[in-house]
């Protein structure tokens, strides 16, 4: 199975639900790729986001638990100048597996046929928790499963509107607690955040050849930048992600 680009002729490769169990016309839960600098996958109910893959980082993306290593299947991810794409391919012949698209609860299974007991069984749901739900927390705010509440600010960041935050109403987001002293110099930094999914890629920039150093001291450079990180994580690092404006989806 193949979703994705075919750059040169501008088609796109997707999931869609059928309309309803008895009509098999095209849906409005949808799933496919975003061409941004650094392609990723979401999910859609119409027009509403549902569900982010987050970036490829060079050994997976950062939104998809147990991708790469897995018995069922492999995940290939390719991207040049005439397509891009993610691929899924089964390691075991003899297993059968299909991927099921929900319309009615507008959930992304994985079933696996078990020949025993002739029944289809659930190997993987997308979304797979409450923090996999689009923006969740709103514009600079983090989901923490295991925290009450699971939405946060960011360090640095305060609730936009803390009575409707204390009411579990997240959509606002966060902002930051004082004003920005972008350009002082010795007054801006950055926090380190690890294990984190990256933000939507919407307003972003790469560089596949930048250094690290050089990559913060770009996004210095730019009042709009607001985080910055490698952008193939494997082994040391290498290349250049930045984000501009609000950090949305974390």
């Amino acid at each position: 199975m193949k979703v994705g680009w075919d750059k040169k002729r501008r088609l796109d490769w997707r999931l869609t639900a059928w309309k309803n169990w008895d009509d098999p016309s095209s849906g409005e839960f949808i799933s496919a790729m975003i061409l941004t600098p650094n392609p990723e996958s979401f999910m859609w109910k119409g027009l509403r986001k549902l569900y982010r893959t987050g970036p490829w980082t060079g050994p997976r993306t950062t939104g998809i638990i147990g991708l790469t290593q897995n018995p069922l299947y492999n995940y290939d991810f390719l991207n040049n100048e005439d397509e891009v794409y993610y691929m899924f391919t089964l390691k075991n012949s003899s297993i059968i597996s299909i991927i099921v698209f929900n319309q009615t609860i507008s959930l992304r299974q994985r079933l696996v046929w078990i020949p025993e007991t002739k029944i289809w069984s659930v190997y993987q749901t997308l979304p797979q928790d409450n923090c996999d739900i689009y923006n969740v927390c709103g514009a600079n705010g983090h989901c923490v499963l295991d925290a009450s509440p699971i939405c946060q600010c960011l360090v640095g960041f305060k609730p936009k509107s803390p009575q409707q935050w204390n009411a579990t109403d997240w959509s606002q987001g966060c902002v930051r607690n004082g004003n920005w002293s972008c350009g002082v110099k010795n007054k801006d930094g950055f926090k380190r955040i690890v294990g984190m999914k990256l933000p939507d890629t919407t307003h972003y920039w790469i560089d596949e050849k930048m250094a690290l150093e050089d990559c913060k001291a770009r996004c210095l450079k730019n009042c709009s930048c607001s985080a910055y990180s490698s952008l193939d994580s494997t082994g040391a690092g290498s290349g250049c992600s930045i984000w501009f404006g609000d950090l949305v989806d974390l």
